[in-house]
């Protein structure tokens, strides 16, 4: 092979070799080109669907937006009836303050004259202490002295209790000596043979003493009778009963109270309560305290 053959087919494969290199350059850049227009109409279509999304919230937006102007053109227009109403009020209130104030004056006027009945009032006040102090000490007094009289009171209503309960026994033994006396007249066959009788003994009339001696033991009794706070006992005098002495009031074993003795006949007693668990009743038992207490001892 000759040297221009050679030189010929270096020169043809040198150009082979640069056409396959610009043929594939131009294939690589169309498909870069290719891609690059998929790429942008992808963006495109994205571009328009954003658009439309825009269009549409922006629809969406400017309707609540209308809707909410016409909300506050009607809470504006609310809000103007409210400031009418309002401003009448207010009117109201400036006329109602106008005649309080003229009350005021008025109310101003009545205290400076006050002011001035309460100047002469304190100038009289030390006098009115001294008929208060006076009215005091005398009030203390009459309580001192209520406070006496209600302890006499109670005795005098006890010895009335004791009293009573005599009368009804006298009165018991009268009956039954004029059934007597009319049963000894009758055998008799005279008139007024009870006038000569004697008093039975130890019926408690008085000048009598009574029968019984005094016991040593313990007083034992009973409840005759409740009179408030006054309780009338079935001892006396005749049973070892003496004043002040103190009776616990039993009912069933169980405490009731505590008498204090203030009078006291043959036959029967009576005292104030001076400790109260519960209220006594007739028939409840009674004990005298000291024996009680030494019974316990």
């Amino acid at each position: 092979m000759s040297t221009l053959t050679k030189v010929f087919v270096v020169m043809l494969v040198v150009s082979s070799i640069a056409f396959t290199t610009v043929a594939v350059s131009i294939s690589a850049q169309t498909t870069r080109w290719k891609a690059a227009y998929d790429a942008k109409e992808k963006e495109a279509n994205v571009a328009d669907v954003t658009i439309r999304n825009l269009h549409a919230g922006h629809a969406a937006q400017v309707a609540t937006l209308r809707d909410t102007l016409n909300s506050q053109q009607a809470r504006l227009a609310a809000l103007e009836g409210d400031l009418e109403s309002v401003r009448k009020e207010a009117s109201a209130k400036e006329a109602s303050l106008k005649q309080m104030q003229a009350e005021r004056a008025n109310l101003e006027a009545m205290n400076r004259g006050l002011l001035g009945q309460l100047q002469v009032s304190n100038s009289n006040g030390e006098s009115f202490r001294q008929q208060r102090d006076r009215m005091e000490a005398a009030s203390l007094d009459l309580q001192t002295r209520n406070i006496h009289l209600t302890e006499r009171v109670n005795d005098q209503t006890a010895q009335i209790a004791v009293l009573m309960e005599q009368r009804r026994q006298f009165e018991q033994q009268l009956e039954m000596l004029k059934r007597e006396n009319s049963g000894l007249s009758r055998q008799a066959n005279r008139l007024g043979a009870g006038a000569t009788m004697e008093d039975p003994k130890g019926v408690g009339l008085p000048g009598v003493t009574a029968a019984a001696p005094v016991s040593s033991s313990a007083v034992r009794g009973k409840v005759l009778g409740v009179e408030g706070n006054i309780v009338t006992l079935s001892v006396g005098s005749a049973d070892g009963v003496e004043r002040d002495m103190v009776f616990v009031i039993r009912r069933s074993g169980e405490y009731i109270g505590d008498v204090t003795i203030n009078a006291v006949e043959p036959n029967q007693s009576a005292g104030r309560l001076t400790r109260q668990r519960l209220a006594p009743q007739a028939s409840d038992e009674v004990i005298d305290l000291s024996h009680l207490a030494s019974s316990r001892g």
